[in-house]
């Protein structure tokens, strides 16, 4: 493999996960504003409803791959704009 796409498989991956982190923690931040209660992490915690476990996973998980997707084409738009070509993998 060489340099050039070694680097970009790093910065893709730092800012998808960066992205993702920061969406996961955004998002929990919001349930507990909104809800006045912590997200339902464990749910074999008493008085957890899996109604409330499944709004979670599907709106975290929405909020995590949509801040992927976006922290990945930040990542290309920057490569593009320093390098004046596209990423090695398109």
């Amino acid at each position: 493999m060489n340099r050039e796409r070694i680097l970009w498989l790093a910065l893709a991956a730092g800012t998808a996960i960066g992205a993702g982190i920061i969406a996961r923690k955004g998002t929990a931040s919001l349930w507990r504003y909104t809800l006045d209660e912590e997200p339902p992490i464990q749910v074999d915690e008493p008085g957890t409803s899996w109604q409330r476990v499944a709004v979670w996973a599907a709106l975290s998980g929405f909020c995590v791959a949509f801040a992927r997707v976006i922290g990945r084409g930040v990542a290309s738009g920057t490569w593009r704009h320093a390098l004046g070509r596209n990423p090695p993998d398109r």
